[in-house]
Order: C-alpha cells, then sequence, then structure tokens
C-alpha cells in the first residue's frame, strides 16, 4: 500500500512539474518587432487600415521587403489555436481565388498567428529565417 501512495506522489509531481514548466510564453507585439530587428529584418509600421480581424483580434501591419506581414496577438496560445482552426486566408483577404492569387505564408508560435501576404514565392531560406526567428527565441527561454 505504501508503494501504490508514494508511485502515486511520484506520478502527481511530475504532473505538476510539467505544467508549471510549459513552453506557453505569452509574447507581446513589442516582443515580435524586436525579434524581427534583431534578426535584421526591418519592419516598417503601415497605417491603421480596416485589416481583417481574426476572431475579434485585429492585427498589426507591417511592410516587409515589399510585401505585408500581418501580427495577430491573441490573449493565450488556446485563443490563437482556436482562431487558426479552418484558417483560409483567401477568405479573409477577400482574394478572389480565380484572379492570380498572393501567396501567403502563416507561422504560428504560443499566442502570436503571423500571416505574410506576397506577390512572390518565398525563397526557402527567408522562410527558414522567418521560422527561426520565433523559434530561436523559444529555446531561449
Amino acid at each position: 500500500m505504501r508503494k501504490k501512495t508514494l508511485l502515486f506522489l511520484l506520478v502527481l509531481f511530475i504532473l505538476l512539474l510539467t505544467a508549471c514548466n510549459s513552453n506557453s510564453k505569452v509574447y507581446s507585439l513589442a516582443d515580435i518587432t524586436q525579434l524581427f530587428e534583431k534578426a535584421d529584418l526591418h519592419l516598417k509600421p503601415q497605417a491603421e487600415d480596416s485589416y481583417p480581424a481574426i476572431k475579434n483580434v485585429k492585427p498589426s501591419a507591417y511592410e516587409l521587403l515589399d510585401d505585408i506581414l500581418y501580427i495577430y496577438v491573441f490573449e493565450s496560445e488556446d485563443e490563437r489555436v482556436e482562431a487558426s482552426k479552418g484558417l483560409n486566408v483567401q477568405e479573409i483577404f477577400n482574394t478572389p481565388s480565380d484572379i492570380n492569387p498572393p501567396l501567403s505564408y502563416i507561422h504560428h508560435t504560443n499566442n502570436v498567428l503571423i500571416i505574410y501576404i506576397t506577390s512572390n514565392p518565398l525563397d526557402q531560406n527567408f522562410k527558414e529565417q522567418i521560422d527561426d526567428i520565433l523559434t530561436t527565441e523559444q529555446v531561449q527561454k
């Protein structure tokens, strides 16, 4: 009986440590823009416009290499996950599918969703650079 109790307490302790050591850092917009700047990807803020909201979250828009980068910052990772379900960029940005739709690149991490709308195919190295910006931050936490 004592072994079962000890085993139960050990499992409970491990679950508690796992829950407390969650990788769900909540990023602010300033955090994300600083990460891009550190990577020498300079974001030029765009004037407020009627940018499409996703689940009532309005994006901040930036020019990046002559194209537009939208950064959606949700309250939590759970909200971002829910907002990403069934996400259709063409519908959100009202892009007719029969008229040379712009290409999009979507990246998400924790509470942040990034949509990069571009008129040119993205170079694989550039995609990896964007991925690395947030992935590296995840490792450094």
